[in-house]
């Protein structure tokens, strides 16, 4: 297929391995999956209309019948219907009753799709993609499968079976809402966006990427970064200030000298201006400012990728990794407080990492670990309680000044 429409799936959820039922990809993920009794947990299927007509998508839940399921849901079908080319997320609440006995409950979810008159496909069954390797630890929520694609296969698979584990004392409360939800993600009026934002990209490539240099993007960053951070209640110290900026312009210089990977840092920010009215003249006000939350999800995926090199292992789980990271992004990007701990993890870890690459004309590197150093001690209080992170930054710190 010559155009083929964004996988907006890879983006949402990690769908390198997904399942296909009539034209339709899905993931699903039973969150949490072990609950008390009297509790809920969702089960959440992320849908991806691969045709251009609308597709009626059914679901089923059934529960085990022996033994005796102590599993409810408010109804045993959910029927979703998709536009042409619509990604979205159902999430389906199942109930333990609060008097039933501890165990694992299977629960067996069927998809079906039907559509009223058959279309096109504009999406493929699989894609390679084209990231490749890099140091990014996870993918997910960085907006690359739908610009660059990450490669997938969907295999074809009307039937799964989750578990659900029902462990601890019961838990009373009031009754809880079963009723399943639906949440857009994406329609096919998303597109001429993206679209303009490519041809964009293309066309003015050559004058956009001379005004990408290392110095303006930098202190862009530096006074972005103390703008945000003050916002989610965490003011920034200078030596913080100074490594946060190190590992955002690390992270933009990573796919920028990368002519393959570039779009991955001009499109999102491009289509931000497209859709939001924003000037397109200065290339990097929209990629340090306008498109900060999503540059913030970027630096900590190759922080926490810096790490698992740097130390040969993944001090922090990947259920860990996108939960600090949905947290930044959020604290960031809508306010709230952010404790200390998830500035120095990974981010201030990241740019420990990258110090003697990144560095500003007449900058001593000396003193800007000094003043980080300084930085560290005054947040020693707040940071005591995870003494994994307080090993690696002391041994980080510890290389870096060595290392002058």
């Amino acid at each position: 297929m010559s155009n083929e429409y964004p996988d907006v799936l890879g983006d949402l959820v990690d769908a390198k391995q997904r399942f296909e039922v009539n034209g339709v990809h899905y993931v699903m993920a039973l969150q949490p999956a072990t609950i008390a009794p009297g509790l809920i947990a969702n089960v959440h299927i992320w849908l991806q209309n691969c045709w251009d007509v609308p597709v009626q998508v059914a679901i089923t839940l059934q529960m085990a019948a022996h033994p005796p399921s102590i599993l409810s849901t408010v109804q045993a079908q959910t029927d979703v219907p998709l536009e042409a080319a619509e990604v979205g997320e159902v999430t389906i609440p199942v109930a333990a009753n609060s008097q039933g006995a501890p165990g694992e409950y299977p629960i067996v979810v069927t998809i079906g799709a039907r559509y009223e008159q058959r279309g096109l496909y504009v999406r493929s069954q699989k894609n390679t993609g084209q990231l490749g390797d890099t140091l990014l630890a996870f993918t997910t929520g960085l907006n690359l499968a739908a610009v660059l694609g990450l490669g997938f296969v969907a295999r074809t698979c009307p039937q799964q079976q989750l578990r659900l584990h029902v462990e601890g004392s019961p838990q009373c409360g009031p009754v809880p809402d079963l009723t399943p939800t639906f949440v857009s993600h994406w329609t096919v009026a998303d597109l001429p966006i993206q679209g303009k934002a490519q041809q964009y990209v293309n066309d003015q490539r050559l004058y956009l990427l001379p005004k990408l240099i290392r110095q303006p993007l930098y202190l862009t960053f530096m006074e972005e970064s103390q703008a945000r951070f003050r916002y989610a209640s965490l003011p920034l110290q200078i030596g913080e200030a100074i490594f946060l900026a190190k590992i955002l312009t690390y992270t933009a210089e990573y796919f920028l000298s990368r002519p393959e990977h570039q779009d991955a840092i001009l499109v999102p920010a491009y289509s931000l201006a497209f859709r939001y009215n924003l000037p397109v003249s200065d290339p990097i006000f929209l990629i340090a400012r306008a498109d900060y939350g999503r540059m913030i999800r970027l630096a900590e995926s190759i922080s926490f990728g810096l790490l698992q090199q740097l130390l040969d292992r993944a001090p922090w789980t990947l259920e860990e990794q996108l939960a600090v990271t949905d947290l930044v992004a959020n604290r960031v990007e809508l306010g709230g407080n952010l404790p200390a701990e998830f500035l120095y993890l990974p981010l201030l870890l990241g740019g420990l990492s990258v110090a003697s690459q990144v560095q500003m004309p007449g900058e001593n590197l000396s003193q800007s670990l000094s003043l980080l150093a300084k930085s560290y001690s005054q947040r020693a209080t707040e940071l005591a309680d995870n003494p994994e992170l307080v090993a690696i930054f002391e041994q980080l710190l510890r290389a870096a000044q060595d290392g002058l």
